[in-house]
């Protein structure tokens, strides 16, 4: 750049800076109530961050490291107006802005800059920010648990407020949409994106309904046209409640439309085995001679119906639980001892086949 040029911008920044100066020595003469007034402190506020970007953006090093500090320290004040300030917090913040305005006069006099003096400037002015800093985190409350600092708050309410409704639309639009694995498996990775919302700022109630929801989209079961108003609706009020800082409820129209838990091998109304054993044998007891026992347990062992190394049999089952680490007892079992029919002979020819697939079976 130009001398004359980067001389008339340098010029351009003492001249802020002093004006920004000023603005911290009479603001901070009467530091308890320039914090009661909102305004005053933003301008304090800003006259610091003004100094730190200027001087960033000229490569003045040491003047950005002292301005950075001072920000920093006011950043703390204006968030926490009702602090009680004393004559000791009130000089520690003038002699740092002593230190700013002995660095930012060294800039007018080109020949007196020497890099010693800035570094020695910067290096005297480290005890005092490092107790200045000391001295405001004493003034400031101790938060409660379900307290969460302003500056975290503020991202949240942002995040909350401005992707939340992103999310919900996507979702909103893939409702809209045919009903198959691909569109389902897309509005799982937007409750994943949704949960590391929630994970981000510690709201566990947040993530405990989206995983809910997750759970709900997985069931095929349930239609989208049931599904859309209830998910859409629930998320939406669970955003209204974190921006509100509420309680998140889940309703128990979402709950009830969360899959059951399958039971272990339970028997399938359509699958042969229970078929034979559902249709027939609760009203049938295959001959002896016509199955013997031996094969029966046979049968058994092949299906894993044994318990402890033992064929189960009616005499000990309870079946309306299943037996831990087996399949549950089949509902043939429970017919078991009935009388003899006249369907023993087709079921028993039916039993015969059945075994046949099993002994043909690989694994």
């Amino acid at each position: 750049m130009d001398p004359e040029k980067q001389k008339q911008i340098l010029g351009y920044f003492i001249e802020e800076a002093s004006d920004h100066l000023n603005t911290l020595e009479s603001s901070l003469v009467n530091l308890q109530e320039t914090l009661a007034d909102p305004e005053l402190m933003n301008e304090v506020f800003r006259a610091a961050h003004s100094i730190k970007g200027g001087a960033a953006m000229l490569g003045i090093t040491g003047i950005q490291h002292v301005s950075h500090n001072l920000e920093d320290s006011f950043k703390v004040l204006k968030e926490y107006p009702n602090s009680k300030v004393d004559q000791d917090l009130q000089s520690m913040l003038l002699s740092a802005v002593d230190t700013l305005k002995e660095l930012i006069q060294q800039l007018q006099n080109p020949s007196e800059l020497d890099e010693q003096i800035t570094q020695e400037a910067i290096a005297n002015s480290e005890p005092l920010f490092a107790q200045l800093k000391s001295r405001i985190s004493a003034l400031i409350p101790a938060p409660s648990a379900s307290d969460k600092p302003s500056e975290e708050l503020r991202a949240m309410i942002m995040v909350f407020r401005s992707d939340v409704p992103v999310k919900l639309r996507s979702m909103l639009d893939l409702f809209k949409q045919t009903d198959r694995p691909t569109s389902r498996h897309q509005l799982q990775i937007i409750c994943d994106q949704l949960y590391q919302m929630g994970e981000q700022f510690y709201l566990e109630a947040w993530c405990d309904l989206v995983q809910i929801v997750k759970q709900v989209l997985v069931n095929p079961n349930t239609t989208y046209r049931i599904l859309a108003p209830i998910v859409i609706r629930e998320i939406k009020q669970a955003q209204e409640s974190v921006l509100g800082q509420q309680p998140i409820v889940v309703s128990a129209q979402l709950k009830a439309l969360m899959p059951v838990p399958e039971r272990a091998a339970t028997v399938d109304s359509d699958d042969e085995i229970s078929h034979i054993f559902g249709e027939l044998i609760l009203e049938t007891k295959i001959p002896e001679a016509e199955f013997p026992e031996t094969n029966l347990q046979r049968f058994s062992r092949r299906l894993q119906w044994t318990f402890n190394g033992s064929w189960i049999d009616t005499a000990n089952i309870n079946f309306s639980t299943a037996i831990e680490g087996h399949l549950p007892a089949p509902i043939w079992l429970a017919g078991w001892g009935q009388d003899r029919s006249q369907n023993d002979a087709e079921f028993g020819d039916r039993i015969h086949k059945l075994m046949t697939k099993i002994d043909n079976c690989t694994n």
